[in-house]
């Protein structure tokens, strides 16, 4: 049996909305090979180079979305333990070694989404991630960055 993957509601809507884009850009890209085969048979043509090119990525992508989609589990933010950090927790914390605070959601790898908006997602097989995780307000931690260590403070958590 395939291993379940754990991702937030949000992080679940998130991806299938990506598999559908993915899909969407597929049928356009065999759409617009099946054009160009129509319109000139040369092979040297550069739509049809790209488009073979890129059909493979696509399907790959198309795959593994499907895959990630089939064996995930949603799972909402601990409420019988809303006081400690979990998958979907929001969670501010004091950056006392840069003196800032920065605001993080922790989901799993494959949810984490660089253009998503609100808090930065940190992965929860992150270093960060790691260490965050069953964590409660006041709890300092210390994690080794690529910049060195840092050190963090739980401010508050919120489910998501």
């Amino acid at each position: 049996m395939a291993e379940e993957i754990q991702v937030t509601a949000e992080g679940y809507r998130r991806l299938e909305e990506t598999l559908q884009k993915e899909r969407q850009r597929h049928e356009d890209a065999l759409r617009s090979l099946a054009d160009t085969l129509d319109d000139a048979m040369d092979l040297e043509d550069r739509n049809l180079q790209a488009a073979q090119f890129d059909l493979p990525g696509m399907e790959a992508r198309i795959l593994e979305l499907e895959d990630v989609l089939t064996r995930a589990v949603i799972v909402e933010a601990a409420q019988d333990q809303p006081e400690q950090v979990a998958l979907g927790s929001v969670v501010v914390l004091q950056d006392e070694t840069h003196d800032r605070e920065v605001q993080v959601q922790l989901v799993s790898a494959v949810e984490v989404d660089a253009l998503a908006g609100g808090a930065t997602q940190v992965s929860e097989d992150s270093p960060v991630g790691k260490a965050l995780l069953g964590r409660r307000v006041g709890e300092s931690f210390e994690v080794e960055l690529g910049s060195g260590p840092v050190q963090y403070t739980v401010r508050s958590i919120a489910s998501s």
